[in-house]
């Protein structure tokens, strides 16, 4: 029976097509989402580079004058891509993965990114989470939408049901064809991945295989919840495809602008505007002020104390830098608050919205996620401050760099990834199935005439 209803599967040219669909995204996808990581890898290597080759122009030049030097020096703290990123490249591609800072005030600079084009933007990379939480589905659809009504609709079905007293068998042999067809296409797939982006065969795999899986048996469920109102072809394909754009495009849509409502971050251009307030008017402000405050933030310094005599020094000037981070800091704060829990209600309503779930786990368990930005972004704040507290001395002593160890100041890097959110994910996405799966039982029992 298996044997011949795969027979009569295939001999179908539409299931040849999905399949086909399937692989060539499938493969473009690894190649596009691999290119994309490797650029990044490259950029970098090239940045790790540059920096030792301007570090030493800089002491060519402002060698001389530590204070002139560390003002143009820059420090780069790169935010290295597992290899899961390429499967998933999640905001990658929005985020910068690499941030340069020098002495001055953080706040103006941890922020600052490449010019990319906007409508490349807007469409996006194409990676292989997105074949299976886009595409994967809709091949779904294409393979079961008519597989009981198109028979029911030929008249084949009565001459099925005269014949034989087990329909209900049929339909889930019929079923069970086409989950073999795309879990089969679907982990081929995932093998092509762990060679060709030379995943870790790990824990990670693991999960995300099973996460995978069960957004694939979701669909599945849902399907079957469908076709078991023996409705027509028409109307199963309507209500599938409204499904589909409604949890994968309408409702991510909503959500976003809905959080845009709900946490603004106006702080976004407050911090811009109170850190450079707070550089700025200092150099109108007594100098003994700003140094007091900077004494108050710096206990430790004040066995350094500042000529009064003096119209400028580095000394003053790096004490302003740091107020008018002082000063930003309440608006950073905020805006790093209201973002981590926009990610937060993100996750909550997500647990009712499968493919976006599936999405957002993809990511964190890849490390190429909001949250994992913003510890980025907290990384490179405490390497500004480790690079400043270096060079404070330095600076208010007025010694020269011999003595200066570069190489521990060579480009910091950070990596993280976390999968907190996924057993929770894997849970939902578990009862959707199950309750999509016993409600389409509970429809065939009530249509007694089927079995």
């Amino acid at each position: 029976m298996y044997l011949l209803e795969f027979k009569l599967f295939f001999r179908n040219k539409a299931a040849w097509s999905g399949i086909l669909i399937l692989l060539i995204s499938g493969f473009a996808s690894l190649y596009l989402g691999d290119k994309f990581i490797r650029q990044q890898d490259l950029v970098i290597e090239k940045a790790a580079r540059l920096q030792e080759e301007n570090t030493r122009t800089n002491i060519k030049h402002f060698g001389k004058d530590p204070g002139l030097l560390l003002y143009h020096n820059k420090f780069s703290m790169v935010n290295i891509p597992d290899r899961w990123a390429a499967f998933a490249n999640g905001q990658r591609d929005i985020n910068p993965y690499l941030i340069s800072v020098s002495m001055l005030a953080v706040e103006g600079q941890i922020y600052d990114t490449d010019l990319s084009n906007p409508s490349t933007l807007l469409l996006g990379n194409m990676d292989l989470a997105f074949v299976f939480i886009f595409l994967f589905p809709l091949v779904i659809i294409a393979f079961t939408y008519n597989l009981l009504s198109a028979e029911q609709e030929s008249g084949v079905w009565a001459i099925v049901k005269s014949q034989s007293g087990a329909l209900i068998r049929l339909i889930r042999l019929k079923f069970s064809v086409r989950m073999i067809s795309i879990f089969s296409v679907a982990f081929f797939l995932m093998g092509s991945a762990v060679f060709y982006l030379k995943l870790p065969v790990d824990f990670r795999l693991l999960l995300v295989s099973v996460l995978l899986s069960l957004y694939l048996i979701f669909w599945f469920s849902l399907t079957f919840w469908v076709i078991s109102r023996t409705k027509s072809s028409s109307y199963n394909a309507v209500i599938l495809i409204s499904f589909w754009v409604v949890l994968n495009i309408i409702s991510p849509a909503i959500l976003n602008v809905w959080l845009s409502q709900k946490y603004p971050v106006p702080e976004a251009l407050e911090t811009l505007v109170k850190q450079r307030e707070g550089y700025h008017e200092k150099w109108d402000t007594d100098k003994s002020k700003t140094m007091d405050k900077f004494y108050a933030h710096y206990p430790q310094f004040k066995q350094y104390p500042f000529p009064a005599e003096l119209t400028f020094s580095w000394y003053w000037y790096y004490s302003m830098q740091q107020m008018g981070d002082d000063e930003a800091l309440a608006g950073a704060n905020a805006m790093s608050e209201k973002l981590s829990k926009r990610h937060e209600f993100s996750n909550l309503t997500a647990l009712f919205l499968p493919g976006i779930q599936t999405q957002l786990r993809l990511n964190e368990i890849a490390g190429s996620d909001l949250e994992n930005h913003l510890n980025f972004q907290q990384a490179v704040k405490r390497h500004h401050e480790k690079i400043r507290l270096y060079f404070y001395p330095l600076i208010f002593k007025n010694e020269t760099i011999e003595k200066v160890q570069w190489d521990q100041f060579k480009t910091a890097t950070y990596k993280e990834h976390s999968t907190g959110y996924i057993w929770q994910n894997l849970l939902s996405v578990l009862i959707f199935s199950l309750l999509f799966t016993a409600l389409a039982l509970s429809n065939f029992r009530k249509r007694i005439h089927l079995f």
